[in-house]
């Protein structure tokens, strides 16, 4: 009689068991965000710039610290001194050189900000641009 009693206690205890429900609940784990490494804008640029003179896209962005804007150019002739670069919202350009006529660069953000694009003329004559710049 003693296993049976041990069986039934068993089963009822398993019953009794099965019918307390388990609480849930959502937990708020935040937002994950992903580093996306595709540019946000693309622009395209060709012209001709004037001896001693800068010209600035008409465009601005915002960006944050940390992000990247690429710069892909060649420029004519090949022994002109040209920079190319970002505007901040002061006015404070920062260049980064072309060399032998063209220019592969990638400038990091160190300040949030709003920034333009720009290519400065340091030659004695006029010089042709183009290429492409990613932000």
């Amino acid at each position: 009689m003693g296993m049976k009693r041990g069986f039934c206690l068993l089963f009822a205890c398993i019953a009794i068991f099965s019918c307390i429900s388990a609480q849930a609940a959502a937990a708020d784990i935040g937002e994950q965000a992903a580093e996306i490494a595709e540019p946000r804008a693309t622009g395209e640029f060709d012209f001709e710039i004037s001896a001693k003179s800068m010209r600035k896209a008409s465009t601005s962005f915002p960006m944050e610290y940390g992000e990247t804007v690429t710069i892909t150019a060649s420029y004519s002739p090949a022994s002109a001194s040209v920079d190319f670069g970002l505007i901040d919202s002061d006015g404070l350009f920062y260049p980064v050189r072309g060399s032998n006529g063209s220019i592969n660069q990638t400038i990091r953000i160190d300040l949030r900000g709003t920034y333009t694009f720009a290519v400065r003329n340091n030659s004695n004559y006029t010089v042709s641009v183009s290429g492409f710049v990613n932000y």
